[in-house]
């Protein structure tokens, strides 16, 4: 469910609530109260945060209630009390569960995606009957009220012994152990004996950011250990490994799941969770990122903090100092990247009748404004530049597009234009997942002559090609874009607005002219690395991080010589 889908539910909810409650229909108000409550059960077993929604519909509709003249309104609100009530008992069920149930998946101990919110979500349902059950109870015929009643009272007290079981067992746990955990799910770590372990946590839809990764960790054979700590996350890290993965939202846990034989830890962002597992100062911390950029995120100074930095060339290293963020020398690995071995360097290959293909790999919005790079609002230009000329367009918009109520818009727009072109032209564009979840992005370098990227990590990867790229500058920052954005210098520059879209369609299909500086570029930003090479330099870098003992020298880990 994505956050714009659920605000407007949330929004359309309790207007209807107050709506049914205002008009005394109290059985629409409990139906609605019922159908609220099964969709945040639903939802609920990923984010303890939706249950609010529920229990704000609760209150308001117990406010309305309070009121109305309805002869059935202490009726209302006392199944909106129950429905409130019974939301928090399971929302403290699950926290307490969550302390100590772990969920995992490719190790020899299973713990299912569904155990920890075993409890809750019955609850959930019991509690929507329940709110269904009390105004009928008023509305059915006299004879028949008594047992409508003991209907009510017999899942009223159902769902508390349900609720008080779970809650005292834990509550007598946490006397015995003072942070309670899944022995079994220990023993099977300990058994594994992982050399070091890859740190996930972050927003929805951020599994891309590992998923990057997980494939060439997998091929480098050596046991390791996946750490997820957002549950939203790991059905998608779980999709992309063959490695053992185990769910930890508890900070209290991480610290049984690291055996003697862990020496490093990988991160491939900046979570804010990635603090509880680098306080353990005996351990190798390493960051990643995802994708080699000239964004702001790339050049953070919160880099400082991890023990080496891997980059993708010299480029990723200057890319600091430039800003000021003084990371020694001696922390940064210089790795090429390894998701680029799948990438065709040079012009493609294509029949004498195949129109050029342009990729346009817009990126998103960026959670705030400063850091907005994204060129969709000028795009539906770019692409009619390229149409003019019979191009056809391969359209990729970022995972996170979906986030932004606006571009998401505007992306729609690019897409309904590109459909209805290929009906009229024949020509073979691309969008959805024609050119995005079915293909990889190496797979759309290699399917297009040209690209037009914003400031992001599909520049990059489109560099190490070879081929003719143009950059955007929606933010407007012309003579500056080229000192901000170094990559820049191995691209054609279109103007804010796409004000010039046509003379860089020309570039990119019929002049280039920027070919020599290109190739300098991409020896800068991504190093001289052949394809061939690639993986087993990124896996030359990993082993080295586990091959000896940590020691600290002045607070800085590095491997023993």
């Amino acid at each position: 469910m994505s956050r714009l889908w659920r605000q407007r539910y949330e929004i359309v909810a309790i207007a209807a609530v107050i709506a049914a409650t205002a008009a005394h229909t109290h059985l629409l108000a409990y139906a609605l109260a019922a159908a609220v409550l099964a969709i945040t059960a639903w939802y609920y077993r990923d984010d303890l945060s939706a249950m609010r929604t529920a229990r704000l519909i609760a209150v308001i509709a117990v406010l309305v209630a309070a009121w109305s003249d309805s002869p059935q309104r202490w009726e209302l609100i006392t199944g909106c009390v129950l429905v409130a009530g019974f939301q928090a008992v399971a929302g403290a069920i699950r926290i307490a569960l969550s302390l100590s149930h772990l969920e995992t998946a490719n190790l020899d101990v299973h713990r299912g995606l569904r155990n920890r919110a075993a409890a809750p979500v019955p609850i959930a349902l019991v509690t929507g009957f329940t709110a269904v059950a009390l105004p009928l109870a008023a509305a059915v015929p006299a004879g028949l009220r008594p047992v409508a009643d003991w209907a009510a009272l017999v899942i009223v007290l159902a769902s508390l012994v349900w609720a008080g079981d779970a809650v005292v067992a834990n509550l007598l746990r946490r006397r015995r152990e003072s942070h309670p955990i899944d022995e079994a799910v220990v023993a099977a770590v300990e058994r594994l004996q992982p050399k070091y372990v890859v740190h996930f946590g972050g927003a929805r839809l951020s599994e891309y950011q590992i998923e990057m990764w997980l494939p060439y960790f997998d091929k480098i054979g050596d046991p390791y250990l996946v750490l997820v700590r957002d549950a939203f996350l790991m059905r998608g890290t779980v999709a992309c490994t063959s490695a053992p993965v185990v769910l930890a939202p508890g900070q209290s846990v991480l610290d049984k799941l690291l055996p003697e034989s862990v020496r490093a830890c990988f991160y491939s962002n900046h979570a804010q969770k990635n603090t509880a597992l680098i306080r353990h100062g005996e351990l190798l911390h390493i960051q990643l990122m995802h994708g080699d950029s000239d964004k702001a995120i790339s050049r953070s100074a919160l880099s400082l903090m991890y023990d080496r930095v891997f980059v993708a060339g010299q480029a990723g290293v200057d890319r600091y100092h430039r800003h000021g963020v003084d990371i020694p020398e001696r922390k940064f690995r210089r790795i090429g990247r390894p998701q680029l071995h799948g990438i065709k360097v040079g012009p493609r290959e294509k029949g004498p009748d195949e129109p050029p293909v342009l990729l346009y790999a817009p990126t998103w919005t960026g959670f705030t404004e400063d850091v907005n790079y994204s060129s969709l609002k000028e795009g539906k230009k770019i692409v009619e530049a390229a149409l003019a000329r019979g191009v056809a367009v391969h359209f990729r918009t970022h995972p996170y597009t979906s986030t932004n109520a606006a571009y998401q818009a505007h992306a729609e727009a690019i897409r309904a234009l590109l459909a209805a072109d290929a009906s009229r032209t024949g020509l073979p564009h691309r969008w959805g997942a024609a050119a995005e979840s079915q293909v990889s992005l190496a797979d759309c370098v290699n399917a297009a002559d040209a690209a037009v990227c914003d400031i992001s990590g599909a520049a990059s990867d489109w560099l190490y090609s070879g081929k003719p790229f143009a950059m955007t500058d929606p933010r407007g920052l012309r003579g500056g874009y080229l000192e901000e954005f170094p990559v820049a210098a191995g691209a054609y520059l279109l103007k804010p607005g796409a004000k010039n879209a046509e003379a860089v369609m020309a570039e990119l299909f019929d002049t280039d002219s920027k070919a020599g500086q290109r190739a300098a570029t991409r020896e800068y930003y991504l190093g001289d690395h052949a394809p061939e090479d690639l993986f087993e330099v990124f896996a030359d870098a990993v082993r080295e991080t586990y091959a000896e003992p940590v020691v600290k020298t002045a607070g800085v880990a590095e491997t023993a010589a």
